[in-house]
């Protein structure tokens, strides 16, 4: 699963000598199991309906859309804590407002079924959710080096891991950054041709394929009837197109959903590559003078002003936006560098189309409760559990991982 220089979700590795566990992860969808631990409990009263459900090869929007369709509520009434992994089986909590549980438990389809539902005063919010478990099988693995992860996986529990976002907050084709990039710079025709055109190896659907193929071909009907029911965006912005001929249209069509989707990806890309900087001087879990550090507990931020190591604390990344505070000193050299090197202007956020004011993200994230239990001579299930936010695959890379790939043979990161 090795991302890769040219992915936007590589970080040089921690380790000096590369774990090299090898092998393969979801080889079936029950190989790669996660849990959304709960924030809080239903109150049993309210007018919105807090329910679990259990998801099979489905990403979170298409469990959404079915949610909407079986309990009759609008997509934009459902609430959610967090993004679950489409390849994989996947617990998580929602919220519905003015939907009765009886309704919800009624919905019935075979990759997800409604495990529980109760009455709540409140609707979820975004990262209203206290992390996620994950237990995940690797197949394929050389288990004489199964010493050298439990030892790296004891490291990242004592001194913390890289909080990269990882390879899916990029999307299928890895591309997601270039389209916010567009997005955020109002570069309508370049967020066309990468929403729409060309083709990728990543997606394997040849009737995806052909519909890239075509828009790129200058045959926007074509792609049309190409394109699968299930891509309701790229079908969307092609009926906008060909009815206005606008590609801003065709953008503003899509709603406010997707297009918080692809700045948040922009943003990630940016503070990935600042991350990456900070793991490569060997400073990610050191506070620097200039730094905005944040306490593990409370995520609250303070200024930095001597160089120090802390278990309860880390420096910050920006996710840039139009109001949030670049770090000074040799950090805010980092960050300001990275800006300027992806082209971002962080005024351009304000504008009405995005509306990102930015935040801090810390730059390392405590792993807890991990284990790696040895199945049979080719197979591990590794264990763990990761705050909100955080992505299992960039543990799984450094467990996985090889030596580091040469720029000389790839190009840089991105």
């Amino acid at each position: 699963m090795s991302a890769g220089l040219h992915d936007p979700a590589w970080i040089t590795p921690v380790e000096r000598e590369p774990v090299a566990l090898g092998g393969r992860i979801r080889v079936q969808p029950e190989d790669f199991r996660v849990e959304e631990i709960p924030l809080v409990r239903p109150a049993g009263r309210g007018r919105y309906v807090l329910f679990q459900i259990e998801k099979r090869e489905m990403s979170t929007f298409d469990a959404i859309l079915r949610v909407s369709k079986g309990a009759k509520v609008s997509e934009q009434k459902v609430g959610y804590a967090g993004l679950k992994d489409a390849q994989a089986v996947a617990r998580q909590y929602m919220s519905a407002h003015k939907v009765p549980p009886s309704r919800v438990l009624g919905i019935e389809h075979p990759r997800m079924r409604v495990l529980t539902a109760a009455s709540h005063t409140a609707p979820l919010r975004l990262g209203h959710h206290r992390g996620n478990r994950f237990a995940i099988r690797i197949r394929g693995v050389d288990t004489t080096r199964v010493p050298a992860a439990r030892r790296s996986l004891e490291r990242f529990t004592e001194r913390g891991m890289p909080n990269a976002y990882g390879a899916q907050r990029f999307g299928i084709r890895r591309d997601g950054h270039q389209i916010g990039r567009a997005v955020v710079n109002e570069d309508w025709q370049t967020f066309l041709v990468r929403l729409l055109g060309e083709p990728s190896p990543l997606e394997r659907d040849h009737r995806v394929v052909a519909a890239r193929a075509a828009f790129d071909e200058g045959e926007p009907e074509k792609a049309l009837a190409l394109f699968p029911l299930r891509h309701r965006l790229e079908k969307k912005a092609l009926s906008t197109l060909l009815r206005t001929g606008s590609p801003r249209e065709a953008f503003l069509a899509l709603g406010r959903r997707p297009r918080r989707i692809w700045v948040a990806a922009w943003q990630s890309y940016l503070f990935n590559r600042i991350l990456d900087r900070r793991v490569r001087d060997g400073t990610y879990d050191r506070l620097l003078p200039g730094d905005i550090g944040a306490l593990h507990a409370s995520g609250a931020c303070f200024p930095v002003r001597e160089a120090v190591q802390r278990g309860d604390a880390s420096p910050t990344g920006p996710l840039v936006g139009y109001d949030i505070p670049l770090a000074g000193g040799e950090p805010g050299r980092i960050e300001r560098e990275v800006v300027a090197d992806g082209g971002a202007d962080p005024e351009a956020f304000r504008a009405d189309h995005v509306r990102a004011r930015g935040h801090r993200r810390p730059l390392r994230v405590r792993v807890h409760e991990a284990s790696l239990e040895v199945e049979d001579e080719t197979t591990v299930l590794v264990r763990f559990v990761l705050p909100p936010g955080s992505f299992a695959t960039v543990l799984l890379e450094s467990l996985m991982a090889g030596p580091t790939p040469d720029p000389a043979d790839g190009g840089g990161p991105g």
